[in-house]
């Protein structure tokens, strides 16, 4: 009888990259029962071998504590071997898992980020709570990270956080999946003359997005009229969209800077065919400046494409490993038009770039490399070695 495994999302998107498109569907073909549960405009879906179940999506993070409860029941009504939660919030449900399925429910944590140094970023909590919302979050995740069987992390420099913590450890890298990226067709929202920039990401200011729009204000500055910026990605805060509205239209770069929204994971690849360079950008934040993964870089090396990347002490190696891009001060507006320009001017050189960068990632960081990590820490927690 197989194993049947229960995934918990209350913020994602059922269908996100780390998610859907990497863990379930692995975790599926290796011959693992798996059901999703994430908010969604829908009931139920069956997707490359994946139970997808909808919870309503909450009205407002005031009722997010409605989904917590939605997901719970769900799970409860299940009742697997496995629950694995992608959420830090998701923590508050540890005990009532325990007290309600036991010890023969493995309990998993999925720690996608350094989620105590975002607090200092979140836009929707007061600027002055912020310190006392970080040191009650660490209080509370410490102790109830102890109600876990087993802590899935993103990268390696997390594991440190957790020096308490006893059971099982993978860290499970969020590196791009080689079969979403076979035969892309160059997607028409790009098909503008010119040379053309890819973002993807949250559009959020840690990201780096008010330093990208700084230079493309430089480039315009300096006649450089035919480079076009693509921003991708979710609107996150709307206050802040509009802020990023008012600098193109002060800046009149309406013809060079567009916002395309959400993609999903599974068409992003037709979005990079049609763009030049990809551009990984991100400030000094407490969050940054530890090890860190930009999934995007790999993302854009797979595509192809010459990258323009933060310097961070992370993501500088792979650049130049694969000497496939650009590295540049994350904050220097002015090093990035530079670095931009270079590649216009320097399209062969730009190419060959692209080329380096996609042999290294398929040489060793794709997802089909790494998923084994994941099946491996399953394996140790289902005591099937």
């Amino acid at each position: 009888m197989s194993c049947e495994v229960c995934l918990l999302t209350s913020v994602h998107s059922p269908f996100d990259g780390r998610i859907f498109h990497r863990q379930c569907r692995a975790l599926a073909a290796a011959g693992y029962a798996v059901t999703l549960l994430a908010p969604a405009d829908f009931e139920r879906q069956e997707r490359e071998g994946v139970t997808v179940l909808g919870v309503p999506k909450p009205a407002s993070r005031l009722h997010r504590p409605l989904v917590w409860w939605r997901l719970l029941r769900q799970a409860l009504r299940l009742r697997p071997d496995v629950v694995h939660f992608h959420d830090p919030e998701l923590l508050l449900l540890v005990p009532l898992l325990r007290l309600m399925l036991g010890r023969r429910c493995k309990v998993v944590y999925d720690v996608h980020e350094y989620f105590v140094d975002s607090i200092a970023v979140k836009h929707w909590i007061p600027r002055p709570l912020r310190p006392a919302v970080a040191f009650f979050a660490r209080r509370m995740e410490r102790l109830l990270v102890r109600g876990t069987d087993g802590l899935v992390l993103a990268v390696e420099g997390q594991r440190a956080l957790y020096p308490y913590f006893r059971g099982p450890v993978a860290v499970v890298r969020n590196l791009p999946a080689q079969a979403l990226f076979a035969d892309p067709q160059p997607h028409p929202a790009l098909d503008l003359p010119g040379f053309r920039l890819i973002y993807v990401g949250l559009i959020l200011p840690q990201r780096g997005i008010g330093v990208l729009l700084e230079a493309m204000r430089l480039l315009r500055e300096q006649g450089a009229e035919d480079v076009r910026l693509f921003l991708i990605g979710p609107e996150t805060s709307p206050a802040y969209m509009e802020q990023i509205r008012a600098f193109i239209r002060r800046h009149g770069l309406g013809e060079q800077v567009r916002w395309l929204g959400p993609v999903a994971p599974d068409r992003l690849k037709d979005y990079l065919a049609a763009a030049d360079a990809g551009l990984a950008p991100g400030l000094y934040t407490a969050q940054y400046r530890r090890p860190s993964l930009f999934t995007k870089l790999f993302e854009y090396m797979l595509a192809g494409l010459p990258v323009v990347c933060a310097d961070y002490p992370w993501s500088r190696p792979y650049v130049e490993e694969g000497r496939c891009g650009l590295v540049v001060p994350a904050e220097d507006a002015a090093a990035y038009a530079q670095a931009i320009r270079w590649l216009r001017d320097h399209r062969e050189e730009a190419r060959e770039m692209g080329r380096r960068g996609r042999e290294v990632v398929l040489r060793k960081y794709t997802w089909e490399r790494e998923q084994e990590r994941l099946l491996a820490f399953y394996r140790e927690i289902l005591g099937q070695d």
